[in-house]
């Protein structure tokens, strides 16, 4: 955000770095070095996994929000894009067993640049159909990468091609592989969730409170919270390496 910032979203993207952080630091233990936790701790699990969804939505809806705010989206979007991609090929030629591959890095560049586009249509959208939209559409492609779909009723599994280069939306070739994988279906959805919650937000729609919380700590790491992100993961797999 660039103008008549709004704390209260740096505030709850502060928070959701520190259980980003967290998180990372379970999954470490867990699937790298190989440390047996309790099943209420332990990533892929039900608990954990419900948590992590929830951050998520923090951190892309909150994205989404401030991409109202911004004054260049779409170059914003180029930048992210380009350290995304230099991310990946840092891991794929040097380390290959932790390849980063379409990281949240790429993600957000791709959700902005796709935003900037598409920003004209989205913002004539009523926004409270665009944000239930939004979750919607997610709800229904939150495993399309894993050949499911899910509706009121029932669930559709379905054999995705194997094709290369199509791994930013979700589909990905048969040798496809990285630890840190998001693309944009469903992830666009949450980012175009907050995206409609932009106007409400921007025209004080939303209770007093939200527009005066104040924590420096969380507002801090909500500030930096790109930079937070594409750095913490390798300064504890180099802390774990050294253990």
């Amino acid at each position: 955000m660039e103008r008549q910032r709004v704390r209260m979203l740096d505030i709850l993207r502060g928070g959701a770095m520190i259980l980003v952080i967290a998180y990372h630091v379970l999954y470490d233990l867990v699937f790298i070095k190989g440390v047996a936790l309790p099943i209420w701790l332990t990533p892929n699990e039900p608990v954990v996994e419900a948590v992590h969804v929830g951050f998520l939505w923090v951190l892309f809806a909150v994205s989404g929000v401030c991409s109202g705010y911004s004054r260049n989206l779409l170059r914003r979007g180029v930048w992210l894009s380009l350290i995304g991609f230099a991310i990946t090929v840092v891991t794929v030629l040097w380390l290959p067993d932790y390849a980063i591959v379409f990281g949240v890095l790429s993600c957000f560049g791709g959700c902005m640049i796709l935003t900037a586009l598409c920003s004209k249509v989205l913002d004539a959208i009523p926004w409270p159909f665009l944000t239930a939209l939004s979750i919607l559409l997610w709800i229904v492609f939150a495993d399309f990468s894993k050949g499911e779909l899910h509706f009121l009723f029932t669930d559709v599994t379905f054999a995705l091609p194997k094709v290369e280069y199509l791994y930013p939306i979700g589909i990905m070739g048969k040798d496809f592989y990285s630890i840190d994988y998001f693309p944009l279906i469903p992830y666009l959805f949450m980012f175009w969730a907050g995206r409609g919650l932009y106007r409400p937000i921007s025209k004080q729609q939303l209770p007093k409170l939200f527009y005066k919380a104040h924590c420096s700590v969380l507002e801090w790491m909500g500030r930096h919270s790109l930079l937070i992100y594409a750095l913490h993961q390798p300064i504890l797999l180099a802390l774990f390496m050294l253990v």
